[in-house]
């Protein structure tokens, strides 16, 4: 992904099967979480170290951890 933005093994898989509209909606999501990443909800579990945050967009989601000016993608999900 781009600087900033790095996605897990399995984010990067889904990424790779969605069509190239798709892909566009999911990296311009990953942009805008980068760009304030505690504007999503925190959706970690209770007693959990790990900040994990879902964003939304039109027909797509991610879910991601904050790191240091970075986001790590852990999941990426498609409805169109």
């Amino acid at each position: 992904m781009r600087y900033g933005v790095v996605a897990e093994e399995l984010a990067s898989e889904v990424l790779a099967d969605l069509s190239a509209e798709a892909q566009r909606e999911a990296l311009q999501l990953a942009e805008l979480a980068h760009a304030d990443p505690r504007a999503w909800p925190d959706v970690r579990d209770p007693g959990s170290i790990e900040e994990i945050r879902e964003a939304f967009g039109a027909r797509c989601w991610i879910q991601y951890m904050p790191h240091n000016g970075a986001i790590e993608v852990r999941e990426i999900g498609w409805a169109g």
